[in-house]
């Protein structure tokens, strides 16, 4: 065998290996796809569902939605007879909301655009339930943003804020916030713990607060 024939050998064998591992991950990052967007939002909705206790004819606010994918899912829990305020994030711009309830064929929600200062547009006393997920952290001014969610829900509603906790790699990445910096900030705005869920998912955790009926 040539040297010539050596370098050719080791390059077919080579690309081999490189088919195999590029396949292996693409698979990989097909079944985490699949996960994302089958099994573990099923059962996270499922979860957020329960704890807001959604049923048709609720009014629910998804606060910074994203793309609109908890925004559809609550949507359709709550029905015709309800109704769903979705803000709009930073990073994800509103058509991307449009689209995601275009394709869903959604016409139960209000789409709430960006504006300057920290304000989230909700009506007052609007909600029954309102969703914060993955995006407390990230305002400016979160006591501004607490104080005007308690005047959001209605005497008696729910808010589910979902977050990482003290020392996760999210939260050192700066994408968390401590159960007790976040308690301490909504009970100032005058909500109550109702519930702390510490296993949600991977390293977030879940806590419930309510709107005292009377304060």
């Amino acid at each position: 065998m040539t040297i010539l024939d050596i370098v050719r050998l080791t390059a077919v064998r080579v690309g081999a290996a490189f088919v195999v591992i590029l396949g292996a991950g693409i698979g990989a990052g097909w079944l985490l796809l699949q996960y994302d967007e089958g099994l573990g939002f099923r059962e996270e909705a499922d979860r957020i569902a329960e704890v807001l206790q959604l049923r048709p004819g609720l009014i629910v606010a998804d606060v910074r939605a994203g793309s609109g994918g908890w925004t559809v899912d609550m949507a359709k829990r709550v029905g015709q007879s309800g109704r769903i305020f979705a803000t709009v994030s930073p990073n994800n711009p509103a058509h991307e909301i449009f689209q995601a309830l275009a394709e869903a064929e959604i016409d139960n929600v209000n789409v709430i655009g960006r504006t300057p200062g920290p304000s989230q547009r909700l009506p007052l006393d609007c909600c029954d339930a309102i969703l914060l997920r993955g995006v407390y952290h990230d305002f400016p001014d979160r006591e501004t943003i607490a104080r005007g969610l308690v005047e959001n829900l209605k005497p008696g509603g729910r808010m589910a804020v979902i977050d990482f906790g003290e020392g996760t790699p999210e939260q050192l990445s700066g994408h968390g916030l401590a159960q007790e910096t976040l308690i301490a900030e909504m009970e100032t705005a005058g909500f109550a713990v109702e519930q702390v869920i510490d296993d949600w998912f991977g390293n977030a955790y879940c806590i419930l607060f309510r709107r005292p009926v009377e304060r």
